[in-house]
């Protein structure tokens, strides 16, 4: 499904295109793009997100009469949170750090280009980030942000949290009964 997606973002979204794959660039010894290696590193249930969003960073050029500009380098899930990480082909730069991300939830994000369309742009992406905040990664439903299952933070709707809160809790008695505690 993953694949089918990537596909349809790509046909649909010039800019979605994915370069060399990870093995391709494993065998020229270096992982320098990615977004080509790794694709979109979420759950399917974010893509109607991602296509939402790349529909509006497309809608937010043909306003302005530009050609999209925009080079995707990273599309992942972090702290249960989409992250839509790019820069700008026509900047001509290497972008360096995007972001800085501490484990209290809270980061630090580049903010690419200075013109009134890359501010629209930005705050495009971060108007998706943040309601992917509240639409289940796994399956697109209404979900909340969910910190209680072991070490991950995931946007679970309950359908798809009680099971995996059920699995963690069921590991931690198998571990507190094995060492005694």
């Amino acid at each position: 499904m993953k694949d089918e997606f990537e596909r349809t973002l790509a046909q649909e979204f010039n800019f979605m295109r994915r370069g060399a794959s990870f093995e391709e660039q494993k065998a020229n010894g270096e992982l320098y793009d990615l977004y080509a290696a790794f694709g979109c590193d979420c759950g399917s249930g974010w893509y109607t997100l991602l296509q939402s969003l790349c529909t509006e960073i497309t809608s937010a050029y043909e306003r302005a009469g530009l050609p999209v500009d925009i080079v995707v380098d990273r599309v992942k899930e972090k702290f249960g949170k989409l992250h839509f990480y790019y820069h700008y082909h026509s900047a001509g730069h290497d972008p360096g750090i995007h972001a800085i991300d501490s484990l209290d939830y809270v980061g630090l994000r580049a903010r690419p280009g200075s013109s009134e369309l890359h501010k629209e742009v930005t705050e495009i992406v971060e108007k998706w980030e943040v309601k992917s905040t509240t639409v289940c990664e796994r399956c697109g439903a209404p979900g909340v942000l969910r910190n209680d299952i072991g070490y991950w933070v995931r946007t679970l709707c309950d359908a798809c949290y009680t099971p995996k809160k059920q699995k963690v809790d069921e590991q931690v008695l198998k571990r507190k009964s094995k060492y005694g505690q």
